[in-house]
């Protein structure tokens, strides 16, 4: 007599069987089957990049997850500008020579390695890393012009005025000068002055002075010769939580973050008469921030948890009772001193990292090796789109922006390249 059969059993077989199945079809179709999307794709002539490069809410990985704040109408939204005058190479590469949202002719504007640059009405001022001099670029041309003989070798950082005359030399061994270009003065300042900035009128500088013991730290303001120097706030032992950035409207000349939770933190804005600023809660930490040009908006960014550590792009309002209105996630995932204001104030250009490993928010200097890409954001309605990818040639040599500049007429979008310490710029018109 037969054994009674087992239904379980068999029922049970059948299952493995057909997951197994089901399992090997998928890694079939992952490998085989499914097109895959790498850097090196050729954008499709368009002006739609179809490459690996990070789109509106995106970063390293995909899009933002867990709890990302309020987000401006439209944000989200990427427009792909239509196609221009193109020029396909001897290798079949599509370069564009205007920012038409892929690979994008860059130009060269001086093939000095820069020390530090900042733009002037004239053109860009800079330090030479050739002979530690200082010059000045024409915008328009290249023209190059000496601003002084003297040398300054072995300079750490720099610090330009607004007006372009005068710089703030500090040395790796905290001694700090500044330096006037119209009168070649030269003023030393006190050992231990940190991240100094200039007010509007190029006369006066806030700095942090750091001494021997945290009761000599002082958030100070002082002419620029340092004959009066007034201590403005005591920051003891918190200096690396202020950022010292005189606001255009110069109201405000520094900002100061203070944890409240886990991953919060409540900006208190320092004035310099004590003013009892409202204050800005952020949903991260780690901000810094950049003013727009009227100083009515800070551009920020900030990590968390939901983003892996790495930088999001937020902006809100930033003066008088307006300080923490329309506090909108902009969704890009970059640092705020690597973008710039358009001279509307409601125009943002920005470097985005092609993607970031996690954390990198937390360790810039170490974590990002990645080449960047353009990207143009509209405040008023939230919608940000891909403008170019740099390159020089054929080669689709990369590029990492330090920092971004604009043209007067808006049809140039000026970079510091991070790689070569170079200057470059792309057309956008």
């Amino acid at each position: 007599m037969l054994p009674a059969l087992n239904y379980k059993r068999i029922i049970l077989a059948v299952l493995i069987v057909v997951i197994s199945l089901g399992l090997i079809f998928g890694v079939v179709w992952l490998i085989f089957i499914r097109n895959g999307t790498e850097l090196g794709e050729r954008p499709t002539g368009t002006g739609e990049y179809t490459g690996g490069l990070p789109g509106t809410e995106t970063g390293p990985g995909g899009t933002l997850v867990g709890p990302t704040g309020n987000t401006l109408p439209g944000a989200g939204d990427v427009i792909q500008p239509g196609s221009g005058d193109t020029t396909v190479t001897g290798g079949g590469v599509a370069i564009a020579e205007v920012a038409e949202g892929s690979f994008t002719k860059v130009n060269s504007l001086s093939e000095d390695r820069m020390i530090e640059v900042e733009k002037d009405v004239d053109g860009f001022n800079y330090l030479s890393a050739e002979d530690n001099k200082f010059y000045r670029v024409a915008g328009r041309g290249g023209e190059k012009l000496s601003l002084s003989t003297e040398e300054f070798p072995f300079v750490d950082k720099v610090t330009w005025s607004p007006d372009g005359q005068k710089v703030i030399l500090q040395y790796p061994d905290g001694a700090t000068i500044s330096y006037d270009f119209t009168t070649n003065k030269k003023v030393t300042l006190p050992t231990g002055t940190e991240d100094p900035s200039f007010d509007q009128n190029s006369d006066n500088i806030a700095y942090k002075y750091v001494g021997a013991n945290e009761e000599d730290n002082w958030l100070v303001v002082s002419d620029i010769n340092n004959n009066k120097a007034t201590a403005i706030e005591p920051i003891g032992d918190k200096g690396d939580q202020v950022q010292v950035t005189w606001s255009p409207n110069n109201q405000v000349i520094a900002l100061y973050r203070e944890s409240i939770g886990l991953e919060s933190e409540e900006i208190i804005f320092i004035g310099l008469n004590d003013e009892n600023f409202q204050s800005l809660k952020v949903a991260g930490s780690n901000f810094s921030g950049i003013w727009s040009p009227s100083g009515d908006k800070i551009l920020y960014h900030v990590i968390s948890s939901s983003s892996n550590y790495n930088p999001v792009l937020w902006v809100t309002d930033a003066a008088g009772d307006n300080i923490g209105n329309n506090n909108f996630n902009l969704g890009l995932m970059t640092w705020s001193d690597k973008c710039t204001f358009g001279h509307d104030g409601r125009t943002v250009y920005c470097a985005v990292p092609v993607s970031l490993p996690e954390a990198s928010g937390m360790y810039p200097d170490l974590l990002n090796d990645q080449p960047d890409v353009f990207y143009q954001i509209n405040l008023t309605t939230g919608v940000s789109k891909m403008i170019a990818y740099p390159v020089l040639s054929e080669n689709l040599e990369k590029f990492q922006a330090k920092k971004l500049f604009i043209s007067d007429d808006d049809s140039k979008l000026y970079f510091w390249d991070n790689l070569s310490s170079k200057l470059y710029y792309v057309r956008l018109r």
